[in-house]
Parts: C-alpha cells; structure tokens; sequence
C-alpha cells in the first residue's frame, strides 16, 4: 500500500506527502539529528523492516530537485495498535500546514488501528483538542548523560535469582515474558533490538523460570539502556549493573523511566544522568490496560514500542 496525500500550493511550492523507501531514511536521521534526538540508525531500519510504509516524508521541490523537509512514522505493530513518532518538520517550513497533513497521513497508514504517541507534556493539551489524541496515559521520563556508575548499585540479585548473558536459546521464554509485560507480541521487534549491533542482554531466572532480562545497544550518540523488565527492584538493580559494567568507561546513555517507577528514577539521578524531558502517553483511542507495568523498569526507548 502506498499512502499519500497532496497539499496545496503554498508559495508556490507544492508539497507531497509519500511512504520513504529504506534508502531515503538517511533524511528521517537528518531530520532528528538537526532537533538533537538522539535516534538510532539500527532503531529506525528496525521499524522500517517491521512496516515499510510506516515512514512518511514531505517532500518539495528546491531547485528543480525534490528534497525531504519533514517527516512522521507510524509503524503498525498489528492489526489493532500502530506506534506514532518522529513527527518533524524543518524550521524553515513550519506553519505552513505539513505538520498537519503528516498527522492526517498516519491516520491513512494506521486505517482503524488505535495510534499511539509520545507526547512532550506542552502539546498534550492541543494534541487532545484536536481530537487526534483524546486519551491520556501514563508519564515517563528520559534521562541522558555521560554514566557514573554509583559503587553501592548491587551486581548480585537475590540469592535465588541467577542472571547470565542471553546465549539465544531462551529466546522463546523471553518473548513470554516480554509480551506478558509488552502486552503486543513483538517477536520480530525484540528479535531485532537483542540482536542490535554492540547489544548486551542479560536474562535474570529463578527456578528455571524468566524473573526479567534487560537490553542495552548503541544510538546515535552512546547507547540505549531499556527495556528492563523484571519481577522487583533487587533484579531490576542487578540488570542494571550488569548492563551498566558491559559499557565502555563514560559512556553517553539514555535511560526512559516511567514516571511511577519510583526506583528507577531515583537511579537515574544517582547515576548522575541529567533529567532531558517528560513524555506523555497518548492514544487515538483507547489506552493500552498494562496489567505488569510494575515490571518496567526502562522503556524499550522514548519513541517507538509500548513500552
């Protein structure tokens, strides 16, 4: 399916809304890396793969070439859920009515999926007026900053807890354990973060039984710690460590918490990392019922995934 929708002329300069081919995502990059998101180059190939309609550009004639000065993703995770993010649009091209048509356009590409996005807490109220993004949920917070690890953060778990580096074989339990938390199975998803060029994973057990595993690889600039999912604090902290110690010595990270999860957000600053921005959680339609958020210590990352 390729989804478009064409603008008006404004200053007389017509304006395409189109999917991307993989090829044109080096744009998505640019784009974000001018608004200094720290995005990942694995990250937005990986949901590309997952949907290859999912990306949408604004492109406009600039000398006679067509060149991409906005963009928005909206990956369809199935049949009943797609993930909205990267909504970007240059400076020089703003209000000028493609900020707006990207929004319309991942409604064409969701159909009647229930969307949903990360909102920065200063356009919650317009996004809910316009009736695209009616319904509120929960707050997370993303942290970033050069790592200290502290010296008391524990490496070892419980003493009935065992964690060991992820070999490959569990890679069916984990997926039980990720989609009792994630709610969405997201097999391909998860295949592809673990498997994310300078990943580490640590699968925590007990009795035989998956208690949390965590996941850390490299961004744009540094590295991405998340998800961290486990059964308590004391697994949590220990994943963390684990990950933490895999990293090269000052590493830049980026960690994103939600906001209830009292334990991790109180590491973050312990970690020394800086408090970058607040995040909201909204839905198109109805929100997500996360029965196991307790057991989310670290986002699979700001933007793309439920949790």
């Amino acid at each position: 399916m390729h989804v478009f929708c064409r603008l008006p002329d404004m200053t007389n300069r017509g304006v395409l809304i189109r999917p991307l081919k993989k090829s044109e995502l080096i744009n998505v990059k640019q784009l974000a890396q001018a608004e200094n998101w720290n995005v990942g180059e694995a990250e937005v190939d990986l949901m590309w793969e997952l949907d290859p309609d999912g990306f949408l550009g604004a492109e406009i004639m600039v000398d006679s070439s067509p060149r991409i000065v906005g963009c928005a993703s909206c990956v369809n995770l199935n049949d009943s859920y797609s993930c909205g993010d990267l909504f970007i649009v240059e400076k020089p091209y703003r209000r000028q009515g493609i900020g707006k048509s990207l929004k319309e356009a991942i409604f064409v590409q969701a159909g009647s999926r229930n969307v949903s996005i990360n909102s920065v807490c200063s356009d919650v109220e317009s996004n809910v007026k316009s009736g695209n993004f009616p319904t509120i949920s929960f707050s997370m917070k993303v942290f970033e900053g050069c790592l200290v690890t502290p010296a008391d953060l524990a490496l070892h778990a419980p003493t009935d807890v065992v964690i060991t580096p992820y070999t490959g074989d569990e890679f069916e339990e984990l997926y039980v354990y990720d989609t009792e938390v994630h709610v969405i199975p997201r097999r391909q998803m998860l295949q592809g973060i673990i498997g994310t060029k300078d990943a580490h994973t640590f699968v925590a057990r007990k009795e035989n039984s998956i208690v949390g595993f965590g996941v850390s690889y490299s961004i744009g600039k540094g590295y991405n710690v998340g998800p961290v999912f486990a059964d308590s604090s004391q697994i949590a902290q220990a994943l963390f460590r684990r990950l933490f110690d895999c990293l090269p010595k000052g590493s830049n990270i980026e960690l994103t918490a939600p906001e209830d999860n009292t334990f991790s957000v109180q590491m973050a600053k312990r970690c020394q990392l800086n408090l970058s921005f607040d995040m909201i959680r909204m839905y198109s339609k109805e929100a997500i019922d996360f029965k196991a958020m307790n057991k989310v210590f670290s986002l699979t990352n700001s933007g793309f995934g439920m949790v």
